[in-house]
Formats: C-alpha cells, structure tokens, sequence
C-alpha cells in the first residue's frame, strides 16, 4: 500500500499527489538557516573531538595494545586507523623510532619459527597493505610503503597442485626472505615477491610488481617492474644547474 503510494507520488498523478511531491522535494531541500555565532564555535567543537577522539583512542587503547604483541618498539610509534590485524601468534615484530602503521595486515605463515618483521626508523606502512611473512621481510629507515601493496617472502601456497589440494604449506625452499632498503618509496598498489632487495633510495611506481632485484637510486615501474630511471642523483643535479 504505502509503496504504491510513492509511487503515485514520484509520478504526480493528480494535483493532490503533485502537491505530495513538491512538499517532499521542500523538505529533502530545505537547510536550517545559519548563524555564525553559534554554529561558527560548534564547527571548531565538532573538529576537534574527530581530531582529539581518534587520537585518545590511540594513545590510550591501539597502541598499548599494539605494543605488548610487538617484540621491540621504539618511540612515538602511530597507529592512525587501529590495530593492524596479526595474523600468526608465532611472528615477531620489531619496530624502530617513528614508525607509522596505518590499518594493514600482517600475516605469518607455518614454515619456519619464528618468522620476522623488522621495519626501521621513521619508516610507513600505507592502508590496506598485507606483508605475508614465512621467514623475513625487513624493511629500512625512513621507507615509505603505499596503501594496498602486498609484500611476500613466500608464494603462500605451494606450486604442486596436489600440496595445494592437501593444503599443506609452501616449501622452505620456495621461502626467500624480502630486503628493502633506506629512504624507499613504494607507491600504491605494489607487489614486492619473494628473494626481492630494493637498493636505498628507489622508487617503486604505483601498480608495479618487483620480481627482481632493484639497485639503488633509481625508478622501477611495470609488470614485471624495469628500471626507468638509472640514477636520481643525477636528476637532482640537473634540476640545480
């Protein structure tokens, strides 16, 4: 009955049904009028308990809690959006001075214990990053990993489709820890694989999936990523002349 109603309404069969309309179209419109020496002052209250909230909630809940699962963390560690989802009881994180970790994932796997997380100082992880650790992923000072990338010592299921149907682990042999160096930038949406080093100072563009190793000072980009830019070094001393 009342979504006949409605419809009647949306189609202003009649006066009457127009009229329905236009008094609906009133009030989805209609904004309560401004006054700025009231609503001015709730404006700032209302920023500032979304800044202050989040951040309470921070130093008193996520990061304490954080903390007891880590094996070593060092100073002013932030957790912007909550507690990052561990996978693994048996996995080992160590966390320098300055580390921010926004939601991401951290997953161990079955093959080796322990297996272990080392991110440096002043180093990010972006939101909705997964690391999927077998062995270790160390990840440099001052580094930066974009929102969705995924890095992975492991292929976390074996090639063997007969191992995969019996849900049995990857080998230890097909486990190659992941190395990424200092001062890195990883853009989003990156795929670091197995046995990969990334020299200091690179640049991984966004979408790119690193299959080998990467030298320092340059820029990788592509699926399998290749070198674009061989030195940036030299860019920042032609872009000084």
């Amino acid at each position: 009955m009342l979504s006949s109603i409605i419809l009647k309404i949306k189609r202003r069969e009649n006066a009457f049904y127009s009229l329905l309309y236009a008094v609906a179209k009133y009030v989805r419109s209609f904004n309560v009028p401004v006054i700025k020496v009231i609503h001015l002052p709730l404006y700032y209250l209302d920023y500032s308990l979304r800044v202050a909230v989040p951040r309470l909630i921070q130093i008193c809940w996520s990061i304490p809690l954080f903390k007891a699962r880590c094996n070593e963390v060092g100073k002013n560690l932030m957790l912007p959006n909550g507690i990052p989802l561990v996978i693994g009881s048996h996995l080992n994180i160590y966390l320098g001075n300055d580390v921010t970790i926004m939601r991401s994932t951290l997953e161990a796997s079955k093959v080796f214990d322990p297996p272990e997380l080392r991110i440096g100082d002043k180093s990010g992880i972006g939101y909705g990053t997964t690391l999927s650790i077998a062995k270790e992923i160390v990840i440099g000072d001052n580094t930066m990993i974009g929102p969705n990338c995924l890095i992975m010592d492991n292929d976390d299921h074996p090639i063997n489709p007969v191992k995969r149907l019996n849900r049995e682990p990857v080998s230890p042999n097909d486990v190659h820890p992941v190395k990424i160096g200092n001062n890195v930038w990883i853009a989003a949406n990156c795929a670091i694989l197995k046995g990969v080093t990334i020299g200091d100072n690179s640049i991984i563009a966004a979408h790119s999936v690193i299959t080998k190793n990467v030298l320092p000072n340059c820029i990788y980009a592509g699926y399998p990523a290749r070198p674009t830019v061989k030195d940036l070094d030299k860019i920042g001393e032609s872009s000084n002349d």
